[in-house]
């Protein structure tokens, strides 16, 4: 097998970086929005219909029953590997301890004249949690998106995923469910499934959010109906930025690189260095790791997605990492966490040479579901609180609400709304 053509080492300029930015964006194709559009408007329309139509046009599925049976998941723990079952739960149990750190606690400020104001935080009522599939099964998605909403407790958890063509779902996709106790599994995925959780169908339970990652029609998809149900974050094509200035780490960085790359023709992959040397070996590792990864096809496109660049200093580094914003950062330094006050915007971090994307991929804690696109400028990864919303109460005694009717009468003259300070008024 030939060596891959790469790109070029370049230098971390603002326009290389503009430009990197640009190409991570979602560019909204006519054709795929028109598509979609075109998806929305029958799922609306025909219901599970249109579920049953897409699953024979896109899965070459035909689905008697969208919904996933007790039996079809009770049958899943005879089916599946035993080995694949005990890494499972040893990922649900760290997953868990991890994400009870972030459920929020309620809190109650009293002042001395008898007002009080706080915060009271409750789960959503339903969520839609997507996982993907097509070019791969993602049981760890299963657990990524349930376990946090299980946490959060969301009373109502749907999960949608792409049938086989035999009609039938991957034992280890319901088993994972089933580690969660997430029992509505709709065999529906792309587009379709999205508009099936915002609006609801015969078989399709209406939601309050939907959240998973997906490919662009999934995105596009959730983009439409963000404003009637919410949505996670932008959860595209996968990408990575590693930081290496030590030759001993280059195949490593190499190997991030493959790892990410191997998910979609349209992942992404970015290495910075002070050295040009260490640049170049990143590339003469990942020439020769190549060829020994299976999913070949895919990484023909995806590697012309991986660049290499050349930064001044080790300020320089941090600032462009910072600029990019990416999915994924991985600091192949043994002064790693030193660095990590000085990363502000990064979907999940890897500190140290032994640290591989991998274990926050699968086992260790740390959710899968990240925003990509330099969307983690704004953006976390999925968590506890993506399930949960809060409600502000107050409370004022007569005498409080006398104290402040010089202000409210103020501010509401100010406005020019009289009604607002009636209903101060009449209540005293």
């Amino acid at each position: 097998m030939s060596k891959p053509s790469l790109n070029p080492i370049a230098k971390a300029t603002p326009e290389c970086i503009r430009s990197l930015l640009s190409q991570a964006q979602l560019q909204q194709n006519v054709d795929w929005v028109k598509r979609v559009a075109e998806i929305q408007a029958r799922v609306q329309k025909e219901g599970d219909a249109a579920l049953r139509h897409y699953a024979r046009q896109f899965d070459k599925a035909e689905l008697k029953n969208l919904r996933v049976t007790p039996q079809e998941i009770e049958a899943a723990f005879t089916q599946i590997d035993p080995k694949v079952l005990k890494a499972l739960k040893v990922a649900q149990k760290n997953i868990t301890r991890y994400h009870r750190q972030q459920r929020p606690k309620n809190w109650r400020q009293t002042q001395k004249n008898g007002t009080y104001a706080g915060v009271q935080y409750g789960p959503l009522n339903a969520a839609g949690l997507y996982v993907p599939g097509g070019r791969a099964n993602y049981p760890s998605t299963v657990l990524m998106n349930a376990i946090p909403a299980a946490i959060a407790g969301v009373p109502h958890r749907v999960m949608t995923t792409p049938p086989r063509a035999d009609g039938s779902i991957a034992p280890e996709l319901l088993v994972a469910a089933a580690l969660c106790d997430v029992h509505t599994i709709i065999k529906s995925g792309g587009a379709q499934a999205i508009f099936a959780l915002a609006y609801g169908t015969e078989s399709v339970p209406k939601v309050d959010k939907i959240v998973g990652p997906g490919n662009v029609y999934v995105t596009l998809a959730k983009q439409a109906v963000y404003g009637q149900v919410d949505i996670d974050k932008p959860a595209g094509p996968s990408e990575v930025l590693v930081v290496v200035d030590d030759l001993q780490f280059t195949s490593y960085a190499a190997a991030e690189m493959l790892a990410q790359l191997e998910h979609d023709p349209e992942a992404s992959a970015v290495v910075l260095s002070t050295k040009e040397a260490v640049l170049k070996a990143v590339q003469a590792a990942l020439q020769t790791q190549f060829p020994t990864c299976s999913r070949q096809e895919i990484l023909e496109k995806s590697i012309q997605n991986a660049h290499f660049l050349c930064t001044q200093s080790e300020a320089h580094t941090q600032d462009t990492l910072n600029a990019l914003a990416s999915e994924h950062v991985v600091i192949l330094r043994d002064d790693a966490d030193s660095w990590l006050p000085k990363i502000r915007h990064a979907g999940s971090i890897f500190l140290g040479p032994h640290t591989p994307v991998a274990l926050g991929d699968y086992i260790a804690g740390p959710n899968h579901v990240l925003p990509t696109a330099g969307a983690a400028r704004f953006a976390s990864p999925l968590g506890v609180m993506d399930f949960m919303k809060y409600s502000a109460y107050l409370h004022y005694t007569p005498g409080a609400l006398l104290a402040a009717e010089p202000h409210l009468h103020a501010l509401t003259s100010a406005e020019g709304f009289d009604a607002h300070y009636n209903a101060v008024r009449v209540r005293l």
